[in-house]
């Protein structure tokens, strides 16, 4: 696993790490940019296992349950190459016109004290792209995309166990916060020590289940992201 830095952290930041999603965390992705993303994960699967869109679709879903990406799936089951999966899969010719930041986001971004690395299990070209359009990623001091998170040769995205120790040696000993919109993944980095913020900002669709002894922070807006203690 490695963390790919964009910039160098200066001697002003505090020793804490914000660990920070990107779709439905650092910006609205349920209306227009996932769904697309899983119209064209599920074209992918029709065409490259000969199955009809409904078929291909329910493949998807199943795999993305359980195995937490479809992409997982796919390599166990199909030996597809993940780089070419991604790529086609994550097809959009701009972003501004169907993505929207969720309150100042750059602005409470570059307040955040630590540093600031984006943990996500989209593909790295796909969120950087985004993240420039939205004004994001000068904010940021990493990127941990899903080409990242190999561990012993094998891809371990989020919410895998094994990537949550690895990442942490990475670290090297500084307090980290995980923010997140997916439960299972908060679940999973509480477990290896790693403080979580669950963020259920309006507009998601579905309503929120109760937080429990190991995800106790829950937050509605980014803003509130600097009210969690670790």
């Amino acid at each position: 696993m490695r963390i790919r830095y964009i910039r160098r952290p200066h001697a002003g930041l505090s020793g804490k790490v914000y660990l920070l999603d990107l779709d439905n965390t650092l910006h609205h992705a349920s209306s227009h940019i996932l769904p697309e993303i899983n119209r064209q994960m599920t074209r992918y699967l029709a065409e490259h296992l000969v199955l009809d869109p409904q078929q291909a679709s329910e493949l998807r879903t199943r795999y993305w349950l359980r195995y937490g990406a479809t992409l997982l799936g796919m390599m166990r089951h199909h030996k597809t190459d993940p780089h070419h999966f991604l790529a086609n899969t994550h097809q959009f010719q701009g972003f501004r016109q169907i993505s929207s930041r969720h309150g100042s986001v750059p602005h409470r971004l570059a307040r955040l004290p630590g540093l600031r690395i984006m943990l996500t299990n989209a593909p790295r070209a796909y969120a950087v792209a985004l993240c420039k359009e939205l004004g994001l990623y000068r904010h940021l001091h990493a990127v941990i995309a899903i080409e990242d998170m190999v561990v012993h040769q094998t891809w371990r995205p989020k919410p895998a166990a094994i990537l949550w120790p690895n990442l942490k040696s990475k670290l090297k000993g500084k307090k980290a916060l995980l923010v997140d919109d997916t439960f299972g993944h908060l679940e999973q980095a509480a477990r290896h020590g790693i403080q979580t913020s669950w963020i259920t900002f309006p507009g998601l669709g579905f309503k929120p289940r109760g937080l429990t002894a190991k995800v106790k922070h829950r937050v509605r807006h980014f803003e509130a992201i600097r009210t969690a203690r670790f």
